[in-house]
């Protein structure tokens, strides 16, 4: 992987020209929700920006900066959510939350880090393998702790040489809440008679959260194993459910020069496919006004392009079309959306690490869905709907959280 000394012409090379601290000024269409990047929102200095952070980085790599414990946090309060990268890669086609994860990766590798806050997150990836602390076996229980098509649960196949295999991600592990998007899923594709293979205790995580925290060598031990588990199985197709398993495979994988000989898809993509082949037919009105959450990791960092050259294409139309699809279903857009779109909070860990930072984040997110005048915030990635969930707790007000494969079961 790229090391912070590869990326001195991204750190001098900032004009300080303010364009990553709000929405891309041709997309504005809100004063009130303009902002784009919420540590620096949150905590109103400027070395919480990705200008105040490639000044950071400029420091390092000259050996100017003195270290300090405040320095470490200001590196890892940031969601990684990408953001700037689309803002700046537009204008100057550089990336800066690949520098801050560069800046993360050396100060691991030095031994100062990660901080405190992240420490248990870090333990939990080298010792059990994933972010929740659990045991591998666990990983499949959530298929049999409820029904999950027409009161048969044996008709899940595990046969896992397919072509097309399930990647569900350590999401299930955290909490029963946490299973019933892979449970939806199953559902979905079960009643519509689509067999799909699934890993259950035989799946191995991504590696994100290894990532995030900067210690590049516990992720590319999750990044081979990954591959050549796949590559075993002659899998042709990944659909991945949760979207920082989808970003990591198709955009931090290529990074260590790993040949990859399939093709990573989200659920979303898959399922809107099955929806236009007529495979799955959308038929009960569900009567709701929605307002739909872009993920970071389905969005603007979902793959590797840098802007200005149309290839920072995120996954937006595939969502909007399976709710468009749904009968009753009213679609209301916040001004932040897309590319522009706010972090829901989780982003970056921030969750188990930050998480006062992590439910600001949120509840800003939960305002802005208010103000279209929906009943109810759409998402399609498990830590969206967590965060945000807890989010909506803060405000008494009403505004339901909702899972886009529930809706398409409400359908179905």
């Amino acid at each position: 992987m790229k090391q912070l000394v590869d990326y001195r012409r991204q750190a001098w090379n900032c004009y300080r020209d303010n364009m990553c601290k709000s929405v891309f000024s041709w997309h504005l269409k809100s004063d009130r929700f303009s902002a784009v990047c919420p540590s620096l929102e949150k905590y109103r200095f400027d070395a919480f920006s990705a200008q105040g952070r490639l000044d950071i980085a400029r420091a390092m790599i000259e050996g100017e900066l003195e270290w300090s414990e405040r320095l470490l946090d200001t590196i890892y309060r940031c969601q990684l959510c990408g953001a700037c990268d689309y803002i700046c890669g537009r204008v100057k086609e550089m990336q800066p939350t690949r520098v801050i994860q560069a800046m993360r990766i050396k100060l691991v590798k030095e031994g100062k880090a990660p901080p405190p806050e992240f420490r248990q997150l870090n333990e939990a990836m080298r010792t059990y393998l994933n972010p929740y602390g659990r045991a591998n076996s666990q990983r499949g229980k959530w298929i049999l702790n409820r029904e999950i098509a027409d009161g048969d649960a044996t008709k899940v196949s595990r046969e896992l040489r397919v072509d097309t295999l399930l990647y569900v991600g350590c999401s299930p592990l955290r909490d029963v809440a946490a299973e019933l998007m892979p449970q939806a899923a199953l559902r979905i594709l079960q009643r519509a008679g689509i067999d799909i293979g699934i890993l259950g205790d035989k799946e191995v995580c991504c590696g994100h959260p290894s990532l995030c925290l900067g210690d590049e060598e516990n992720f590319i031990a999750f990044a081979k194993e990954n591959v050549r588990l796949f590559h075993e199985l002659n899998v042709k197709r990944l659909v991945c459910l949760c979207p920082l398993c989808l970003s990591t495979f198709r955009r931090d994988y290529p990074e260590l020069g790993v040949k990859i000989q399939f093709e990573t898809v989200h659920f979303t993509e898959y399922l809107d496919q099955l929806i236009k082949s007529g495979a799955i037919k959308l038929t009960k009105e569900v009567c709701l006004d929605v307002a739909y959450h872009d993920p970071c990791h389905l969005g603007r960092i979902s793959n590797s392009g840098v802007s200005g050259t149309n290839s920072f294409i995120g996954i937006y139309e595939p969502p909007r079309s399976i709710l468009k699809a749904i009968p009753g279903v009213n679609l209301k857009e916040m001004p932040r959306n897309r590319d522009d779109s706010w972090c829901c909070g989780a982003g970056g860990w921030m969750k188990m690490s930050y998480p006062d930072f992590a439910i600001w984040t949120g509840v800003e997110r939960v305002e802005e869905a208010r103000s279209t005048g929906a009943q109810a915030l759409v998402t399609c990635c498990p830590h969206c709907h967590e965060n945000l969930s807890e989010a909506c707790r803060v405000d008494p007000r009403a505004l339901e959280i909702v899972d886009l494969l529930d809706l398409v079961l409400r359908a179905m």
